[in-house]
């Protein structure tokens, strides 16, 4: 197997669409991601595909020009079924393909699906409540501060805050604003506070590596009250460490991190967003899974690429053990 084609869309892609907006839409793939996968598979001595969309790999199929494998960076939008189209398409084509399939595409990315997943496993994450499209809301929430956001969207979109002292009306409002732009039922979550802390793994039957990076203000301090939300990282301010997992007050999000990696194998790599609550951090604190990140960026300055360089990885090496990962499951 030498030549490989990759699955992404550009921003021209997502914002050809009359309807989109950089609220609803953020889901390409941004250039430096693309080029850096590309240019360090093709060190490794493969032949590359710039693909593009799905489109495109069904034209590449009609012409009988297909790759031999894939390296899916698809990730579409305003679906809930958006992640999970690239890997159905590849098995009905007998493409292998890295990342995810479709049954764990999909279930990551519908969080009102995964949330009793996730209580079901015994995994601790913020108690919620769900609204759907049309559904009226008639009672407050339990919390005082609540995050809402669609229950199938990723980088923060739509998400926002709402508190108990603005009222019934507001969150009507709020709810009703979020259905109308995304189509999609809304959970209601309380919020933590504390640290919030990144957890990525590279493996399937067994991990090649994990590590965290903890998001800190630019002071060096624990986010407490502070939400990541698309305006948040739109506009910066926040930086990345690197954390220890084996301290006892961490301890709880590894065994968490390697649970589901074998509960949803195969993933390949994927990131898990936790918060830590309370004040001191001791071993006694709560660690609560917020998100699980099938489709994790490859962006050679994000988490995922952070926290194989604190593992001694190079960016190379980190696309190199991905690539093999995959490839031991397909053959």
């Amino acid at each position: 197997m030498r030549k490989i084609g990759i699955l992404f869309e550009r921003q021209s892609d997502i914002m050809s669409n009359s309807d989109a907006t950089e609220e609803t839409h953020y889901h390409w793939r941004e250039t430096e991601e693309v080029e850096a996968v590309a240019t360090n598979l093709t060190a490794l001595g493969y032949d590359v595909d710039l693909i593009g969309t799905l489109d495109n790999l069904l034209e590449r199929w009609r012409q009988n020009q297909l790759p031999e494998f894939i390296w899916n960076l698809s990730v579409r939008t305003t679906s809930r079924n958006r992640t999970a189209l690239a890997p159905a398409i590849l098995e009905q084509l007998g493409i292998p393909y890295t990342g995810g399939d479709t049954t764990v595409k999909s279930l990551t990315l519908n969080k009102d699906f995964l949330k009793p997943v996730l209580q079901w496993r015994g995994i601790l994450t913020p108690p919620w409540c769900r609204y759907g499209v049309g559904e009226e809301i008639v009672n407050l929430p339990l919390w005082k501060k609540c995050i809402l956001k669609p229950a199938c969207e990723g980088y923060s979109l739509g998400l926002q805050v709402w508190e108990v002292s603005t009222g019934l009306s507001e969150l009507q409002n709020q709810v009703k604003q979020l259905h109308q732009q995304f189509q999609a039922a809304v959970l209601c979550e309380q919020f933590i506070p504390g640290r919030e802390i990144t957890v990525g793994v590279v493996g399937n039957d067994a991990p090649v590596f994990i590590g965290a990076v903890e998001t800190v203000t630019t002071e060096g301090a624990v986010m407490q009250e502070q939400v990541l939300d698309l305006q948040a990282k739109r506009r910066g301010g926040f930086g990345k460490i690197n954390v220890d997992l084996s301290l006892p007050e961490l301890q709880k999000l590894k065994d968490v991190t390697l649970d589901l990696m074998q509960l949803f194998k195969p993933l390949d790599y994927a990131t898990f967003d936790f918060r830590v609550s309370a004040d001191n951090f001791s071993a006694s604190n709560q660690a609560y899974l917020l998100d699980i990140n099938a489709d994790a960026t490859l962006h050679p300055e994000r988490s995922l690429a952070q926290i194989a360089l604190q593992n001694g990885l190079s960016y190379r090496d980190l696309i190199e053990v991905i690539l093999q990962t995959s490839l031991k499951r397909w053959n």
